[in-house]
């Protein structure tokens, strides 16, 4: 296969030293040199999917359209540069400006320009790529979306000559609006091209390769070659280790955060690390705890924040750092470091709190020991309560480390989470027909439910329901009819699509920009009260505002002793009723862990006695006091769907992770609510919900009718027919 390759790139993997191609290389390179079939290439993190995927695009550029897919001249070297597109779509910036640099070592010498295409690239780039479209472009979906919305009547002649779509990253975009945004934007790309274009999709962590399969190609998943490898067998070592929080009024929430700081300040000088906490927040607080750590010690500062929030040349500087800096440094990140960013050689990873999914877990111990021969090392801690009398049922249960070992175990066990499909996204709809419209310059309305619905990703939506959305468009003035029936935008949809937070599916959140002497440090929703004199956290430094303008969102900051953590917007993913499953197992079964230190070992043998002292084998409920909680062991979009269920029968009821919670109440309401819910059909979104209720609002939800809106909101949050089964389970069960 190596020769089969064009002579520039087997001069380049000679040069850096290959001693052949990988087992996912070997696969791909016929599928893709030979043929015009879409792919997904699964293998694991660091088996080079990229080169799997670019091998034989960039060799197929090298020979030539004018050749037969099937013959291959390596006797020559080609004068004339080659010609051809290959479009190259990541869900995250710093991914594209890292594979920017991976693929410059092979293009160059090749003569094929690779151009990065994102908000913080400037349009010097943009021009020469337009002035002669051929090469690589590395696009997020976003930028890929004001493309099409601002070039449409253009796209025929800059993608004249387009071979392939590439999407990294493939389970980031899999049941999310993002993801139905991209396949909206690659249908629109091969309408207005006329021709199918071959799309390839590369992924370490796919729970289900035919939903992944079928997300690439809508409706002909099953035509699609997946080549899936296992890798090589790589070592790790893990340790999970518990910290007690006292219960005492003199403590605070931080003080078990704090004991862990202390402990990583110890421990990760030697090397880098990744650190990942629970959200913004927290990457704040560590970033600023060992900050000062090194500050007290008169030592460099080798800890540094990164996170989306972060202006570009602050995630950067902690890039630079982690790949080049001459002293072993450690970020402590988001997702943001979670994708196959080259960072240069990563010891190990520190999570920080349960991770909410496996597939998760496996993209960040990916990140680390990945040269030949290193070890990759897991740190997982867990926070738990001292436990005072009192204390109800859950707490005793130490769910937090319990689900922090089934995620583990699962991993071990390589199983993902498959993506959960079938959501209806109408606020991603909305958007993209405000998009063609703009493509389009006017399209009317049978055209655009044809191009979105009939044959595009959003085959869900009725006829009916696509003509109660453009009637809800109309009367919020976004779009209107002209005479000869095309819709055009209305006013106030004028105005939006022409801003720049218009091209993101995902909602705008008013977030105020943060300098520093003129330097931008990053962006924060804060409060319409905040005020000169106000203390924060950010950027791992604590900060005292000097100046804010809250009409333009813009905060001057000084270097303060004092700040406050960031709140930040934002829910948890849900977790799978496999996770929730094997939490049930580890507490109904004997067997500890070896990883385990001795203090989490302790905590989860408590944990299990107390599951037998609770009869949770046989029960699926727990009484105490007037609170009733219910013990299902399933998925959250199942749980929600009930507590929402006995909702609507008047019941105070919360999903809290391994419980439903239902307070002031008793069991025998509870089985009388259970049993009405089964004896009626499963009820309608719209008959349980309240529009006040949904906490987590989409884009543009805002415009939606209550049918449309609750529909949308329940296909992508709740399990409902799942739901009232259950319910019925559970009521016969009560009256066996």
């Amino acid at each position: 296969m190596f020769e089969r390759l064009a002579p520039p790139l087997q001069r380049a993997l000679w040069e850096l030293g290959w001693k052949g191609l990988r087992e996912s290389q070997v696969q791909a390179l016929p599928l893709i040199l030979d043929t015009r079939d879409d792919v997904v290439i699964s293998a694991a993190t660091a088996a080079g999917k990229t080169e799997a995927a670019f091998l034989p695009l960039l060799t197929r550029l090298w020979l030539g359209q004018s050749l037969p897919s099937n013959v291959v001249e390596l006797g020559t070297d080609s004068t004339a540069s080659p010609r051809g597109v290959i479009l190259y779509v990541a869900p995250v910036k710093a991914l594209i400006n890292d594979q920017v640099e991976r693929l410059h070592v092979f293009c160059e010498r090749m003569d094929i320009p690779v151009y990065p295409w994102h908000g913080d690239v400037g349009q010097s780039l943009r021009k020469r790529f337009f002035a002669d479209p051929r090469g690589v472009v590395l696009i997020t979906p976003e930028s890929l979306e004001s493309l099409l919305f601002r070039r449409g009547a253009e796209l025929r002649h800059i993608f004249a000559e387009l071979q392939a779509v590439v999407v990294d990253e493939l389970h980031a975009f899999i049941g999310n609006v993002r993801g139905r945004q991209l396949q909206s934007l690659l249908h629109r790309l091969e309408a207005q091209l006329g021709q199918r274009v071959q799309r390839i999709g590369l992924s370490a962590t796919l729970g289900d390769r035919g939903l992944a399969a079928e997300f690439l190609r809508p409706g002909h998943g099953d035509a699609v070659h997946i080549v899936a490898t296992t890798g090589e067998k790589r070592n790790i070592q893990l340790v999970v280790k518990a910290i007690l929080q006292p219960n005492t009024v003199t403590q605070t929430k931080q003080d078990a955060h704090w004991t862990i700081a202390h402990e990583l300040f110890e421990r990760l000088r030697g090397a880098n690390y990744l650190v990942f906490p629970a959200g913004v927040g927290m990457v704040e607080f560590y970033a600023d705890a060992l900050r000062r750590r090194c500050e007290d010690a008169g030592l460099p500062v080798t800890y540094f924040p990164h996170h989306g929030r972060l202006a570009k040349s602050e995630r950067e500087e902690t890039e630079a750092e982690l790949k080049r800096g001459p002293l072993p440094v450690s970020a402590i990140c988001t997702t943001t470091l979670e994708m196959g960013i080259d960072i240069g050689a990563i010891k190990g990873v520190v999570q920080i709190g349960a991770p909410q999914t496996v597939a998760s877990l496996c993209q960040r111990i990916g990140r680390a020991g990945r040269r030949e021969g290193d070890v990759a090392v897991l740190w997982q801690y867990c926070i738990a309560q001292t436990h005072t009398p009192g204390a109800d049922c859950v707490d005793s249960l130490y769910a937090d480390l319990v689900q922090a070992v089934a995620v583990i175990q699962l991993f071990l066990a390589k199983w993902y989470e498959p993506p959960r499909i079938g959501a209806l996204d109408y606020s991603t709809l909305i958007q993209q027909v405000l998009s063609l419209v703009g493509e389009r310059h006017g399209i009317t309305a049978a055209q655009a439910y044809q191009m979105l619905c009939q044959t595009g990703p959003f085959k869900g939506v009725s006829e009916t329901n696509f003509i109660a959305l453009l009637r809800a468009m109309a009367a919020k003035d976004l779009v209107m009819q002209d005479a000869n029936k095309l819709l055009l935008h209305g006013a106030l949809g004028e105005k939006m699509v022409n801003h720049y937070t218009f091209y993101a599916a995902f909602p705008d959140s008013q977030e105020y920009r943060l300098r520093q002497g003129g330097k931008e440090l990053g962006t924060l929703p804060l409060e319409g009260r905040s005020a000169r004199g106000d203390v924060i956290t950010f950027a791992g430094r604590r900060w005292r505002i000097e100046g804010i303008d809250h009409e333009k969102r813009l905060v001057d900051l000084v270097v303060s002793g004092m700040g406050k953590l960031p709140k930040t917007d934002g829910s948890g993913t849900p977790v799978h009723r496999r996770v929730r499953q094997e939490m049930r197992a580890i507490l109904a079964g004997g067997d500890i862990p070896v990883w385990l230190d001795a203090t989490a070992q302790s905590l989860l043998r408590d944990a299990q006695r107390q599951y037998k002292a609770l009869q949770l084998k046989e029960a699926r409920h727990v009484v105490e006091g007037h609170t009733v909680y219910l013990f299902l062991w399933e998925s959250d979009p199942v749980q929600e769907a009930i507590a929402t269920l006995l909702i609507s029968q008047g019941l105070e009821a919360k999903n809290s992770g391994i419980v439903i919670k239902i307070s002031h109440t008793t069991l025998n309401l509870v089985a009388t609510s259970l049993l009405k819910i089964s004896e009626q059909p499963c009820p309608s979104p719209d008959k349980i919900i309240q529009r006040s209720q949904v906490k987590n609002y989409e884009k543009w939800d805002w415009v939606l009718p209550d049918d449309l809106f609750f529909g949308s909101y329940a296909s992508r949050a709740l399990a409902l027919e799942d739901a009232h089964a259950l319910c019925q389970g559970l009521s016969q069960s009560e009256t066996d």
